[in-house]
């Protein structure tokens, strides 16, 4: 079985990540560091090929995606995040899984290139992984509304200073209830919840591109609420003179925290 030819490898790979240059233009390279793809698993080598048929760019966004430090560099760490990254989006590196996966995008299984990942079949495999990382993030929003709408009209009386200070602590039972994980360190504190989103449970999002069931975290990390259309022009979060989860705002709660909101969107 083959799982890369020289043939097919688009880019420059055992040089720094820094430029190469082609004579009229400087190209973008990645660099391989402390892989021996002799001694790797079947499973390994074809997300070892995916990685290596990447452009920079879309290995530098998985990396972001993973958390991994080092752009542009592909080492064992990034391997076998990646490999793990490869099972939780369910796709199967092994060699009948690949040539299933050629097949079904009809992409060339034929001659010297069965069962091989070269830079078409990477960029299929990098196209189907942004698809499926944005239905998740669909679904979750989905689902995120749907609780907060259940949880309209909820008495906060339980959460802390009896409701008066239960913003986060309403935000995380609405996660609760949309069989979500709790949301930062300390899940009744604003300022713990934006951390976590910060550093891997969100992405921040514009305005333009918000959806509905993404989180609005008030000027100065004070507040945090829901927003229950695209844009987040509405605003579902709980109201402290009532100690409920009933007060329904514009982006940036009506101009209560002297300045605009950020919006970030759960990713896990």
């Amino acid at each position: 079985m083959v799982i890369e030819s020289a043939a097919l490898t688009a880019l420059y790979l055992h040089v720094p990540p820094q430029f190469q240059s082609t004579g009229e233009v400087m190209v973008a390279t990645l660099a391989i560091e402390n892989i021996d793809p002799t001694k790797l698993s079947i499973e390994e080598s074809y997300a070892f090929a995916i990685l290596k048929n990447l452009s920079v760019d879309q290995v530098n966004q998985l990396k972001e995606w993973l958390k991994l430090g080092k752009p542009g560099v592909i080492g064992p760490g990034t391997l076998t995040a990646f490999v793990q990254f490869c099972q939780q989006q369910g796709f199967d590196l092994s060699v009948s899984g690949v040539g299933a996966f050629k097949d079904t995008h009809r992409l060339n299984n034929t001659g010297l290139y069965q069962d091989v990942i070269g830079p078409q079949t990477a960029g299929v495999y990098f196209q189907e992984i942004v698809a499926n990382k944005a239905s998740a993030a669909a679904d979750w929003n989905a689902a995120i509304l749907a609780a907060t709408e259940s949880l309209r009209g909820m008495c906060t009386a339980e959460g802390p200073d009896g409701g008066n200070n239960a913003c986060a602590w309403s935000l995380n039972r609405v996660l609760s209830k949309a069989g979500i994980a709790p949301l930062g360190d300390n899940p009744n504190y604003v300022p713990s919840l934006y951390e976590a989103l910060q550093n891997g449970r969100g992405q921040a999002v514009s305005p333009a591109d918000a959806k509905a069931g993404d989180l609005v975290i008030a000027f100065g990390e004070e507040h945090i609420g829901i927003g229950l259309d695209d844009g987040c022009s509405r605003v579902l979060s709980n109201s402290s003179s009532r100690a409920l989860f009933g007060w329904e705002s514009d982006t940036d709660f009506g101009d209560s925290y002297g300045g605009p909101s950020t919006i970030y969107r759960l990713v896990r």
